[in-house]
């Protein structure tokens, strides 16, 4: 019965801690940015890069990677752009397409750092 009375109150209140829309700066938790598109059945994201060494080296990365991986993964290239899909194998997205993803951003940082302009 204490119990009850402590909390009662606070169980009962109506107030709604609402943050502004326009001030994220205040919110607690700041969440992280996803470019990863998931679908049913896919992930999928296009890479964009500065220069023809960076892309042409992630490309022969990711045929590395496709061979050692046992993700299904397709990849689509033009002009600077190249477009990663990862199919499920089984009905739904599994652990191994979730580590194929995490990797694969890995090795976009990788090449990216190894071809940085030197200041």
């Amino acid at each position: 019965m204490m119990l009850q009375n402590i909390m009662e109150n606070y169980l009962n209140s109506k107030t709604i801690n609402i943050y502004p829309v326009s001030d994220k700066s205040s919110l607690p938790v700041e969440p992280k940015k996803n470019d990863w598109t998931i679908d049913h059945k896919k992930i999928k994201k296009i890479f964009k890069f500065e220069n023809r060494k960076q892309k042409e080296s992630f490309i022969i990365e990711i045929i590395k990677y496709i061979r050692e991986s046992d993700a299904e993964i397709e990849m689509r290239i033009k002009n600077q752009r190249v477009a990663i899909i990862l199919h499920a194998l089984s009905p739904e997205l599994s652990e191994i397409e979730f580590e194929a993803k995490e990797d694969i951003d890995k090795i976009r940082k990788d090449v990216v750092y190894y071809f940085a302009k030197k200041e």
